[in-house]
């Protein structure tokens, strides 16, 4: 794992150290660096060492030093694609996986991106065609952000390793401020800033005289054809797959653990990386004195059964202290609260590992969210879904008092009812983010008296989710949100909360369950078989009887949760009064403080799910503008405030 930086223009040594210092909680062990001859282009590349510990340093070149590559991530099929090189010719210098990428840049091109299994972001410089290469993995594991604004391209794997190379300050994008609202996160491959843009996942991405000049997707989700096996066969399917994908995770020169959550997805996860490593494997809990948020007992079922060298960890977090360092390493608004406990868990996981496996991607690719269920539920219903019905489910659901708590028994069905009354747009986004829609950020942006809000006249935050549904209009209901989910909340919140979280303890984490061969083989199994009555994840489950005890397989999905509820109304009340209410800053340009002071009032009106999560978008939102914003660029939020 490592993070990577470049220029296309003026790459002066000081320029390049800087992108690479703003990169180095990423790769602490070394740094490299590379310009070329005539001076124009130049690497950075900050490594966090985990295969071929002395001999790995980057960037890396060819024999004749005409291709240069830089990488963060890992090439699990690195060793297969090292011996099929080798017959053809080529010399290696060194036993990492990134000279591979060099190596079979040289035999296939652009199209080297499809042999490659893993999780990378990587930047190749072709000297003989006189252009740079950016490439992503499929799932988008691996961050990389690129700039072509004004006379050079800049690249780096966090969007503080270009601001901080900028000639000029990179200015706010209000359609990205509409988006983080609906959403919680800011759909890739725009930012916050419009200067600045994401490689999309699976995209590859060719630079000529320093401007983007082709983008072309390597890879796609496809749920079309299907396969027919039979249940018992796609158990077997699945249980083949994974543990090659674990296998493969577990290739590294430096001890390997595992994220231990109490769930059935880790759970199976550390059974498999258990039966495989030779060493002790270590795996690593974290738990709230909670109890209702606390999975430490249900981990150390397995940890007892697999014979871990288990550690807990009890997150006893000083919220208001510690949140300002968690925005400032996310470098743009991010409102899912999990990735408190994320930052504390990567933190101290640290401590004794680096490198650690999760079960990120089985709620995506095996259907274990709640809301799945709701989908294949409003399928069957398909005959109450003409406007009248929606109109009469509507009111009904708002007649009906609003839940008081998140995962009960009503608070599904009320969601459930809320949702059928929707069309199929606003359905999916209430029952998988529930973010600000265009009503709500109207009534927060009235309050200029006559004057229409800032935000008035932006495109509304759904129609990201109009264009992934419409990808999948042939499929049924629960396919149709697993490939929505898969490429707007996996890559755009799940991930990035994950990369950022550890990668700023420079921590290295692999994801079994997101291994391209298995979402391949997953994406072509009948809905019927990947979701069937009200159980999530049946095939999971069932799999599960093979490695986890009971307790784990019947256990309710929690999620890594946060009492949000109890912080917002507690420890963080204040907090929240001065951010939202502020007459300074980005808030107060943008909203209505009647309508803030309104919102803060509102959580007996809302379910309380709802209520806190409007919140702490706006929190997020504020705690950005003043710590990430304000602090390194003033003139932008003035501007705004300014009508600009």
């Amino acid at each position: 794992m490592c993070g990577i930086a470049g220029i296309w223009g003026e790459p002066n040594a000081e320029r390049l150290r800087v992108m690479a210092q703003a990169l180095r909680h990423r790769g602490p062990d070394d740094e490299g660096y590379w310009t070329h001859p005539e001076g124009h282009v130049g690497f950075a590349h900050r490594r966090l060492a985990i295969i071929d510990l002395e001999g790995g340093q980057q960037p890396i070149a060819s024999e004749d030093g005409r291709v240069i590559t830089i990488a963060n991530g890992e090439i699990y099929n690195y060793r297969e694609l090292r011996e099929e090189l080798v017959g053809r010719g080529h010399t290696f210098r060194t036993a990492t996986d990134t000279e591979v990428v060099v190596h079979l840049y040289e035999e296939c091109g652009v199209d080297l991106a499809s042999r490659l299994r893993g999780m990378f972001a990587i930047a190749i410089w072709d000297d003989v065609g006189r252009q740079l290469v950016l490439i992503r993995d499929r799932a988008g594991k691996k961050p990389l952000y690129f700039s072509d604004a004004g006379d050079e391209f800049l690249f780096a794997s966090e969007i503080k390793g270009i601001a901080t190379a900028m000639k000029a300050r990179p200015s706010l994008d209000q359609q990205a401020v509409v988006d983080f609202l609906g959403w919680g996160a800011i759909p890739q491959p725009t930012t916050i800033y419009r200067e600045i843009r994401a490689v999309r996942p699976a995209e590859v991405v060719v630079i000529r005289d320093r401007k983007v000049a082709q983008r072309r997707a390597y890879w796609q989700l496809r749920m079309q054809p299907k396969d027919r096996p039979s249940r018992k066969e796609a158990v077997e399917q699945i249980d083949a797959g994974l543990r090659d994908a674990v296998r493969l995770r577990l290739r590294s020169d430096v001890p390997v653990g595992c994220f231990l959550s109490g769930g059935l997805d880790s759970g199976i996860i550390t059974a498999m990386a258990a039966q495989e490593y030779a060493p002790k494997l270590t795996t690593i809990t974290v738990g709230f004195e909670d109890a209702v948020f606390d999975e430490r007992p249900l981990a150390r079922l397995i940890a007892r059964q697999y014979g871990t060298e288990h550690h807990e960890i009890t997150i006893q977090p000083d919220v208001a202290a510690d949140l300002p360092k968690i925005v400032q390493v996310y470098d743009q608004p991010f409102g899912d609260s999990s990735a408190i406990p994320s930052y504390y868990v990567a933190r101290a996981a640290r401590e004794h590992v680096k490198v650690v496996l999760n079960g990120d991607g089985g709620d995506e690719v095996l259907a274990g969210y709640r809301r799945y269920v709701a989908g294949r539920i409003s399928g069957l219903l398909s005959w109450l879904d003409g406007p009248l019905d929606r109109q009469v489910l509507h009111r009904i659901a708002r007649a009906l008092p609003a839940p008081r708590r998140f995962r009960s028994g009503y608070a599904f069905g009320h969601r459930l009812l809320r949702g059928l009354g929707m069309g199929a747009t606003a359905r999916y986004l209430a029952w998988a983010v529930d973010g600000f829609d265009q009503e709500d950020l109207h009534r927060l942006c009235l309050g200029h008296g006559t004057e229409p809000g800032r935000l008035e006249g932006l495109m509304p935050s759904d129609r990201l989710a109009r264009v992934v549904l419409g990808m999948f209009r042939e499929c049924g209901p629960v396919d149709r949100m697993l490939g929505a989910d898969f490429l707007t909340l996996l890559p755009n919140d799940l991930l990035v909360k994950i990369d950022i979280a550890t990668m700023a303890h420079g921590l290295e984490v692999r994801s079994p369950l997101l291994d391209h061969k298995l979402i391949d083989l997953v994406s072509r199994f009948p809905e019927a078989l990947k979701l069937r009555g009200i159980r999530t994840k049946p095939l999971l489950r069932e799999l599960g009887r093979r490695y986890v005890p009971p307790a784990i397989r019947q256990a309710p999905k929690r999620g890594f949760e946060v009492p949000l509820v109890q912080w917002l109304q507690g420890e963080l009340r204040e907090l929240c009064e001065d951010v939202l209410l502020s007459r300074g800053g980005l808030l107060g340009a943008l909203f209505d403080r009647e309508s803030l002071e309104g919102l803060l009032r509102g959580g007996q009106r809302l379910d309380p799910a709802r209520w806190s999560r409007r919140v702490w978008f706006l929190l997020m939102l504020g705690m950005w503008d003043c710590h990430v914003q304000r602090a390194s660029l003033p003139a932008v939020s003035a501007s705004i405030a300014a009508g600009r």
